[in-house]
Formats: structure tokens, C-alpha cells, sequence
């Protein structure tokens, strides 16, 4: 296929939200690679592998030639959708999920909730904010009635002042927001910005408990993904801090925390500090691990994480 009509046939797939998969290679031409182009910037491309769905962020540089040139094309093309950063309409298989009601659909390994009101199938400005709430150990948001912790985003007060889109992924084995679960959840972020007016630049994260430990998880894997995070009453590696830094986090725990002992957003606090973050921390005094309510219950909270943009 010459040059200019891969290009046009590469665009086409990407109006119809198709994927196209393509064989990459390194520099020295040594290792070979099929997945599909996600997305790229500052000299780095992520792409998702075929065989399992993972996804890879990988220096331009360390790839041959043919495959920069590829990227640079898919730069100038420009995201595909609606112009000058406008954005598009919900494509039809996910606006029959913006009903106003927590609907349950499923994807990329994991069952999820979904909340959009219908006003959001169609397209404003850049987009609406997309939350991503995490569930603690033993939670099941699949049942009937609202996904918990969630639902403080979509209460009627909430929601009249900041409008968005908002998913509760389920957690399968209940062993932590790790490996395929943790991609599971990247990989449906990614596809709701393509397929719903998100606006890329507003993706909010948060979790409670194992769900905090999630946040954590995702925001080392996935950092420039995030506009803002908020872990209550959880954990995570102080050793991966440095490659999130710059994300805004507001990190909550109870003092008195017997089931996830508050020294462990504390070393987080303390590692994010030393790696010049402008974490915020606060530390409920006398309470125990739920403490959960009384942080999606505070308007405040809410105000700050829609303030954020990356």
C-alpha cells in the first residue's frame, strides 16, 4: 500500500473508531512488535499489543524509522472526532448508556457501572470530566441500587454544578487493583474518550481502601492519564512517587485505622513531598478506616478535584 493511501485508509479506521493493527519495529530492527497506535506525545508513542491488550509507552527514538515517520503522520492528522477541539457525540453503542441511571455494561475484562445524563450524549466545548471510582475489598457495585461511594458524584446537588461522566469498574477476584484488572480499567477510560464527549484533559481517579491502593497502582502505570486523584485510607509503593509527581493528589486517612494502618498514606504523603509534589493530606482524628462518607460528602472535595486540568 504506497505511502499516502495507508495514511488515508489509517485515518478512515480512526473516524469509524476502528484500531488498526500494525507491526512495529526497533531502531536496530532486532524485536518486532504487532499493536495497535493509541496515542503519543513529547517523543513518546503508546501503543496496546495485540496478543493481550497491553498497553506500552515507549521513546520514539528506540523505534526505526518507518515507525516514527507513522506517528508523525498520525500527529499531524490530528485525533479524529469533532474540529478545532471540539468534542464529538456519543457514538451510539455507549449513548444508550447515558440514561441518568447507573447502568451496568462490561469491557476490556471487567463489568462496570456507567452514569451520564442523557444531556451528555451530545457534545460541548472540549468535553465533560470523566470519574473513575475504585471499590474497596468485597464491594460490588453490580448490585441493584448505586455503586456506592460513586454516587456522591451523580447526587442531584453534585451534579447540577459539575455534569460528567462517571464508571465504577467491578474487581473480579477482590485481589487488588493489579495487573489485567489495573489495564482493564486504563483500557476503558481510553475507549470511553473516544467513544464519549470526554474531555481528555479532566480525568479524575479515585478509590477508597483496596481501591486507594488501586489509585495509587493506576497512577504510577498510567500518570499522564490523570488530572487529579484522591486515595482515602490506603497505600501504595513510595518508590514509584517520582512518576507522578506532578498530578494533583489529595490523600485522606483516618488516624485511628485498624484495618489499613494511617502510617501508610502517611509514608506516601512524606515520599511525595520529598519528590516536591503539592500533595494535600488530611488526617481524620479519631476515626477508623470509614471515613469515606465524610470525604465524598464534602462539597469541597468535589470543587477541588473539578479544578484540576492537566
Amino acid at each position: 500500500m504506497k505511502p499516502l493511501l495507508a495514511l488515508v485508509f489509517t485515518l478512515l479506521l480512526a473516524s469509524l473508531g476502528l484500531a488498526e493493527m500494525r507491526e512495529w519495529k526497533t531502531a536496530d530492527g532486532s524485536r518486532t512488535l504487532l499493536a495497535e497506535y493509541v496515542s503519543s506525545r513529547d517523543e513518546k508513542v503508546t501503543i496496546r499489543r495485540k496478543r493481550d491488550r497491553r498497553i506500552f509507552t515507549i521513546p520514539l527514538a528506540t523505534l526505526s524509522e518507518a515507525d516514527q515517520d507513522y506517528v508523525k503522520q498520525r500527529e499531524e492528522a490530528g485525533p479524529a472526532g469533532g474540529d478545532d477541539g471540539e468534542a464529538g457525540d456519543a457514538d451510539k453503542e455507549f449513548a444508550r448508556l447515558l440514561t441518568g441511571e447507573w447502568e451496568r455494561t462490561e469491557g476490556h475484562g471487567l463489568k462496570y457501572r456507567i452514569y451520564g445524563a442523557r444531556k451528555l450524549r451530545r457534545g460541548k466545548g472540549e468535553g465533560y470530566p470523566l470519574v473513575v471510582y475504585l471499590h474497596g475489598r468485597g464491594g460490588d457495585v453490580m448490585i441493584p441500587g448505586e455503586p456506592r461511594s460513586a454516587s456522591a458524584f451523580t447526587a442531584d446537588g453534585n451534579y447540577r454544578k459539575r455534569p460528567c461522566f462517571v464508571i465504577a469498574p467491578q474487581n473480579p477476584d477482590q485481589a487488588g487493583w493489579i495487573g489485567s484488572k489495573a489495564d482493564g480499567v486504563v483500557e476503558i477510560v481510553e475507549e470511553l474518550i473516544k467513544k464519549l464527549p470526554v474531555d481528555p484533559k479532566r480525568v479524575y481517579l479515585t478509590g477508597y481502601s483496596m481501591g486507594a491502593y488501586g489509585t495509587f497502582q493506576l497512577l504510577a502505570q498510567e500518570p499522564r492519564m490523570w488530572a487529579a486523584a484522591v486515595p482515602i485510607a490506603g497505600g501504595g509503593n513510595p518508590g514509584a512517587v517520582n512518576d507522578y509527581k506532578k498530578v494533583p493528589i489529595w490523600v485522606f486517612h483516618g488516624e485511628d485505622d485498624k484495618v489499613v494502618p494511617v502510617g501508610q498514606s502517611q509514608t506516601m504523603v512524606e515520599a511525595l513531598k520529598e519528590a516536591r509534589s503539592k500533595v494535600k493530606y488530611t488526617e481524620f482524628a479519631g476515626e477508623g478506616h470509614g471515613v469515606s462518607g465524610k470525604v465524598y460528602s464534602d462539597e469541597k472535595v468535589h470543587e477541588w478535584i473539578f479544578e484540576q486540568s492537566r
